[in-house]
């Protein structure tokens, strides 16, 4: 019989040890990891790439390696192209997803916006930056213009939770398609801020514009994605 590579052997102890529930949200650093196993740095690193190899944990820059749940493993990093669905109910209302409201304004709305919305140019729009966390990590910063008097009485504490729910629960409209733009950049200096980003890191950016079922546009949005956390997939049918 073949013998299991040392790392593959380390690994699958790393991961029992997960599903014993040893260590939780976060592995110890790897200096410890090492000590824990009775090897050597180099064969923890080489386990915990395995590890991510089958989606068990994501090593994240300046926190360590957090252990992803089994819905965070499928979904928080994966968008699908043609699917039209807000963070919150991709993450199925994770209790680990928490926002952070960076900004929240209404004011009169620009050309673009205008022309994006069908908005005449006394509408307001609420203009707001919301960074989105899992397990306190920062995975997404959202730019958002929504118009007033379509989406009425927004407030921070709806922001802090989530918009679409409270679109279609409490104010009873039916979210649509979307037209959406995919393209690289790099970090700016929002990304470095809120996105535990380099200069020089690419940066993920989904921009779009929303429609509800009826036609009428109620969001544009730019959503900025850390390099590592941002996964789009196009299935046919």
């Amino acid at each position: 019989m073949h013998k299991q590579p040392k790392y593959v052997l380390i690994a699958n102890q790393i991961e029992q040890d997960i599903l014993l529930h040893k260590y939780q949200c976060q592995l110890p650093h790897i200096d410890q990891l090492a000590k824990t196993y009775h090897t050597s740095k180099v064969t923890i690193i080489n386990s915990l790439h395995f590890l991510q190899y089958k989606s068990i944990v994501e090593p994240i820059r300046g926190h360590g390696t957090m252990i992803l749940t089994a819905e965070e493993q499928e979904i928080s990093k994966k968008d699908n192209a043609v699917e039209h669905v807000g963070f919150t109910e991709r993450i199925k209302n994770s209790q680990f997803l928490t926002s952070h409201v960076i900004s929240f304004d209404v004011r009169k709305p620009t050309h673009q916006e205008i022309s994006l919305l069908k908005l005449n140019k006394q509408e307001l729009v609420y203009d707001i930056i919301r960074s989105r966390l899992l397990h306190n990590i920062p995975v997404r910063l959202e730019y958002t213009i929504m118009p007033v008097k379509l989406i009425p009485h927004v407030t921070p504490k709806i922001l802090k939770k989530s918009i679409y729910h409270y679109i279609e629960h409490n104010l009873n409209l039916k979210i649509g398609k979307a037209n959406r733009t995919f393209r690289a950049d790099k970090a700016d200096a929002y990304d470095q801020l809120y996105l535990n980003c380099q200069k020089n890191d690419p940066i993920f950016e989904i921009e779009q514009v929303c429609f509800l079922t009826n036609g009428l546009p109620f969001e544009y949005s730019q959503t900025r994605n850390r390099y590592d956390q941002g996964e789009v997939t196009l299935n046919h049918v």
